[in-house]
């Protein structure tokens, strides 16, 4: 099974319902479907019904609701945050293909997956206590070598020298030992900690003892029970999620205190340059073409005509709160009425004139009913289908 960032595919799936979020599925009711290409890679379905969740590996992913094709390293390495997603779907990497809202709201119905602690007992690490858990007392009239021949990752080789009531630990067998223990290093370790049967391990040819049994069946006497370091606990972490507030105020100035005081009385303000004519909107002070002063306040819009429309599909969170924008949703550049053809006034279209919407349509402000003067007394603009 190939791994990428010692993580497999299968192990990310395996996990899946365990990692499930039940508060975070709630109204849900679909077929997520993934393609994974590449090495350890396959096609699994993740059905989502009833706060409930089924994850199953198959070769059909007909019937999805969506379905995220990926290669295998990338799709590892989003999954445990090495790959940055968005770039990865922008750089074509990720493909999807059916309702994108889902592949949003996946985040909330799945705790991110996390790599699994290694274990802190190593093989190196229970030889280097062997001579220290030397028993002598029941090593009496002893002159043997003992021989571990442990395999794979992180193994090694090393011979147990005990003579005249002493232990020695040397690198490599020898020749002459009495007898040979060969494990490979994961069994070793489990058989050291008591999570292995001997008995089981050696019926199942995990564990081999060439020489003498005799000697053998001696060494749980002969060395101490091994005791692995204790971990050391994780510091817990409190997260408050919270507006930051500054006791202070910020002054917008004259002219754009103006245009917030015009949006409370449903009034849309542009500036307009005394010198070249130019209108701004949101106004500001000086004109961005002349350099001079802008004070002349004029009315525009609310009405007005989309000249650029652009759908985001993921959302980067609020540098504030960490909260992330429900995706998809639409920003749009407005050329209100009146403006002429020297700006646009940007906002967010109503989600459900999304789908439809497009360059050259009639848009106008939907107004919040409490207006306090803000960016919010806007909430969205909304397409004109009278």
């Amino acid at each position: 099974m190939a791994k990428y960032f010692d993580v497999s595919v299968e192990d990310i799936f395996n996990t899946m319902e365990a990692r499930f979020r039940v508060e975070g599925a709630k109204g849900v009711n679909a077929v997520l479907a993934y393609d994974i290409s590449g090495d350890g890679g396959g096609k699994w379905l993740v059905e989502v019904r009833d706060d409930s969740v089924k994850v199953a590996k198959t070769d059909d992913l007909s019937g999805f609701s969506v379905k995220t094709s990926a290669d295998a390293e990338t799709f590892v390495g989003v999954n445990i945050g090495k790959i940055d997603g968005t770039q990865a779907f922008m750089s074509g990497k990720i493909k999807i293909e059916g309702d994108m809202a889902l592949v949003a709201a996946s985040a909330k119905m799945f705790t991110r997956y996390s790599l699994p602690k290694k274990s802190a007992v190593t093989v190196q690490g229970i030889f280097d206590t062997l001579v220290a858990r030397f028993q002598p007392q029941n090593a009496a009239g002893l002159d043997i070598s003992v021989g571990y021949d442990i395999t794979g990752e992180d193994g090694g080789q090393w011979t147990a020298v005990i003579k005249d009531g002493k232990c020695a630990l040397e690198t490599g067998l020898r020749d002459n030992c009495a007898v040979v223990n060969i494990v490979k290093a994961k069994d070793y370790i489990d058989l050291i900690l008591g999570k292995l049967d001997p008995m089981v391990a050696m019926g199942a040819g995990r564990l081999k003892l060439k020489g003498d049994m005799n000697v053998a069946m001696q060494l749980p006497k002969i060395f101490a029970k091994f005791e692995p370091p204790k971990e050391e606990e994780e510091q817990e972490l409190i997260v408050i999620k919270r507006n930051i507030s500054v006791d202070m105020k910020y002054s917008t100035g004259p002219v754009m205190g103006k245009f917030f005081e015009g949006l409370i009385e449903k009034k849309i303000l542009a500036n307009k340059c005394p010198k070249c004519g130019r209108m701004q909107v949101p106004p500001r002070e000086v004109c961005a073409e002349c350099r001079c002063w802008a004070g002349d306040m004029i009315e525009v819009g609310p009405s007005g005509t989309i000249t650029l429309i652009e759908i985001i599909y993921y959302s980067s969170p609020d540098p504030l709160t960490g909260e992330t924008r429900e995706t998809p949703y639409a920003q749009v550049h407005i050329l209100l009425d009146g403006i002429g053809t020297e700006e646009t006034f940007w906002h967010l279209l109503k989600n459900e004139d999304l789908a439809d919407t497009k360059k050259g349509d009639r848009v106008r402000p939907v107004w919040s009913d409490k207006r306090v003067g803000s960016v919010h007394d806007i909430i969205h603009f909304e397409r004109i289908r009278d």
